[in-house]
């Protein structure tokens, strides 16, 4: 991992692409791991919140590395929806140029593992 990216930055930018799928209505069925941690729609109790800014769930100590085959150290993410559109079948390539806009900020890439995971790297 880069030297710049601390973790608040990591924290920054995983706030930052919520931002960006809650403005866009596609924070549905994403959960975003980073830090030992874990933004999500699914509080793993039963309970959904799908583009709803007022109930926004994080999840302590949760590492990808021991639920998903391939995680990134840096940030990793799972997704359905319309997200998923947009990551496979540039169903919206205004949507996804920001989307790359804000992690290339960081100095980083996406890589997908499957088409309904990422992580993102070091350009």
């Amino acid at each position: 991992m880069e030297k710049y990216l601390t973790k608040s930055k990591i924290e920054q930018l995983a706030k930052e692409i919520r931002s960006f799928l809650l403005d866009r209505d596609m924070w549905v069925d994403v959960t975003i791991y980073f830090n030992g941690r874990a933004f999500s729609t699914d509080d793993r109790q039963g309970n959904y919140y799908y583009n709803d800014p007022n109930h926004l769930v994080v999840l302590e100590d949760q590492d990808p590395h021991k639920i998903l085959e391939y995680a990134s150290d840096i940030l990793t993410m799972t997704f359905e929806g319309d997200f998923y559109d947009v990551i496979n079948y540039g169903e919206w390539p205004e949507a996804m140029n920001q989307f790359e806009k804000i992690i290339s900020s960081y100095g980083l890439y996406y890589e997908l593992s499957y088409s309904w995971q990422l992580g993102l790297y070091p350009a």
